[in-house]
């Protein structure tokens, strides 16, 4: 089911999160100057490990001693090097730099559109079933945990919101998935988003609010 909905055009459709839901914000001075219109070539692997019990995606919580996007909630993933052929080879390696899961442990099926987030990346989210026997070894350096949410979670749109903030007194929103104890935002937060959308029913519509009609 996913490998077939993925092929679908509106999970390829590139998404500009932050003006995608925050329009009235779009040509703002002080927000603009937040973004870069130079993109730099990314991309995570979206781990679904095929657990007994059900699926579920894998997530990362960064160290906090990484110079960028400390503590925050991502998927396994960098930028794009030189020597990688495709957006795939970054996301499994990558994947294996930071959690230990070998590329032949991953079943690509599939790509999601690129997601253009804030500080210029424009990131291409590469689904992967995964072994359940594939062992988790974190790097210590990149990575402070690794958690699991069930896919069926990620599939339930009621659990896709979007939240307001404050930036100098400007009003924003912002994606957000909360699990348990885990706030889940931004960036990861819309690819997921997008992930629940695909797994939607061919026809069912999905609503601003995030819910869905049949």
């Amino acid at each position: 089911m996913i490998e077939g909905n993925l092929r679908r055009a509106s999970a390829q459709r590139v998404r500009s999160l932050f003006s995608e839901i925050n329009p009235h914000l779009v040509g703002d001075a002080l927000f603009e100057s937040r973004w870069s219109d130079v993109r730099k070539d990314a991309a995570v692997l979206v781990p679904i490990i095929k657990r007994p019990e059900g699926a579920s995606v894998l997530l990362t919580v960064r160290s906090s001693d990484m110079p960028s996007h400390a503590g925050q909630i991502s998927f396994p993933g960098g930028r794009v090097q030189a020597e990688d052929r495709t957006r795939v080879d970054t996301a499994l390696r990558e994947t294996e730099e930071e959690v230990g899961i070998p590329r032949d442990a991953v079943d690509v099926v599939g790509e999601l559109g690129i997601h253009q987030g804030g500080l210029g990346y424009a990131v291409t989210p590469v689904v992967g079933l995964v072994s359940p026997a594939a062992p988790i070894v974190l790097c210590a350096r990149e990575v402070a945990e690794a958690f699991e949410v069930p896919l069926d979670f990620v599939a339930d749109l009621g659990n896709h919101v979007t939240e307001e903030r404050v930036h100098k007194g400007v009003r924003y929103n912002m994606f957000a998935a909360p699990y348990e104890n885990y706030h889940i935002w931004g960036l990861t937060a819309g690819i997921l988003r997008t992930l629940a959308e695909t797994l939607q029913p061919e026809g069912r519509r999905v609503g601003a609010d995030g819910g869905g009609e049949p």
